[in-house]
Order: C-alpha cells, then sequence, then structure tokens
C-alpha cells in the first residue's frame, strides 16, 4: 500500500533524500527504506526511512487544503564503537558533509519533489546497536511539509 502525503509518496520522498544526501563526501553507502539491515557490513552507511506523519486538515473558504507533516530519519553509521577520539574524528566531518548537502536544499523543489518544504530539521549523536554490535553515528531528523 502507498502512502500518498499530498501531493508526494513517502516512497517518492525517501528515495529523493537517499539520492541527495547518499552523495555526501564519506558516505560509502546509502540505503532507502527498503533496503535496510539488521547488520552493517560497510561504513559510513547513511540510511533513510520514514518515523513519523500527521495530516491535520485545514479549511480556507470553501476549499479544503490537505497539508501532511512527515518525519523522515537520516542516520549516518560511521563506524563501529572504539576509541571515543577516534570515533568522533570519523563522525563530525560526516555530519558536517550531510549537512552541507541539506544546506543546498534552499532553492526550488525540496530534493526536486514539487509540494515538499521545510518544516524544520536538526541531528543528535547517536550510538546505535545492530545486532549487538555498537556504532557511533548521527540521526538528522527531517520535518517535511507536503502540500
Amino acid at each position: 500500500m502507498m502512502v500518498i502525503l499530498g501531493t508526494q509518496t513517502l516512497v517518492a520522498i525517501c528515495g529523493a533524500i537517499e539520492s541527495h544526501l547518499g552523495d555526501a563526501t564519506g558516505i560509502a553507502r546509502s540505503q532507502n527504506y527498503n533496503e535496510l539491515t539488521e547488520g552493517m557490513n560497510t561504513t559510513p552507511t547513511l540510511a533513510v526511512y520514514p518515523q513519523s506523519g500527521s495530516t491535520p486538515y485545514q479549511k480556507t473558504f470553501r476549499q479544503g487544503v490537505r497539508i501532511t507533516h512527515a518525519m523522515i530519519h537520516v542516520d549516518i553509521i560511521a563506524k563501529q564503537r572504539g576509541d571515543l577520539k577516534t570515533d568522533m574524528g570519523v563522525l563530525v566531518p560526516l555530519i558536517d558533509a550531510v549537512q552541507t548537502e541539506i544546506e543546498k536544499e534552499r532553492e526550488g523543489p525540496l530534493f526536486g519533489l514539487d509540494g515538499v518544504q521545510w518544516g524544520d530539521w536538526r541531528w543528535e549523536r547517536v550510538v546505535f546497536d545492530m545486532a549487538g554490535v555498537q556504532y557511533i553515528g548521527a540521526r538528522f531528523y527531517l520535518d517535511l511539509t507536503i502540500y
């Protein structure tokens, strides 16, 4: 079943984000929501998947305007945990690289998709547990508004 959000689908949105951000400097592999793996054989990996959404209904005069909000997670799995200094030395440049790609999304349709606009975005450092192995990484929270 395909979830339609305003003028775009989650399939299209996640695919566009993975395509754009997967090219960030230092990323060895990118995975869309339907390519995620339980373990991590290749690092640094960027993973994109939908986390949540909401659709408040607004009325303007006699027309209904459908606006949808979608929270998309973009995880950077930098490397297997070891020495904190080394871990952070790998992670911080990857955060900069992904942030640089996100900052390019100011002109034209967001990630090349009509009807998709920024709500807000942020990131935080994360230690991921994947199949019992810890990895240092970061999670970007992309809050999108879809018309």
